[in-house]
């Protein structure tokens, strides 16, 4: 494994077959924990990863600030406050 530089490998998922370049201190990550390259690029990765979690449901709601319309984990009927994004990070600043 070389470690002075970035190693190109291809996406084993037969749709994809892209590409992606794994960086030095990825491979350097990889080489310490005994582990092996991905066989799959980042995006196929993500999806894989995103296909193990739970299925959440999202519910059309408004904004208990603003008013406006959003989609939320949490029902209509759900005991606590919820803002969108835009008020939710007014808040937290």
């Amino acid at each position: 494994m070389n470690t002075t530089s970035e190693t190109k490998c291809v996406c084993k998922h037969p749709e994809c077959g892209k590409e992606f370049l794994v960086i030095v201190q990825e491979v350097q990550f990889y080489k310490d924990k005994k582990l092996p390259l991905p066989d799959f690029c980042p995006a196929c990765r993500h999806k894989q990863r995103m296909a193990l979690r739970s299925e959440r449901k999202m519910y059309q709601r408004v904004c208990d600030k603003c008013s406006e319309n959003m989609l939320s984990v949490y029902p209509e009927d759900a005991p606590y406050k919820v803002y969108c994004q835009k008020c939710f990070w007014e808040n937290i600043e």
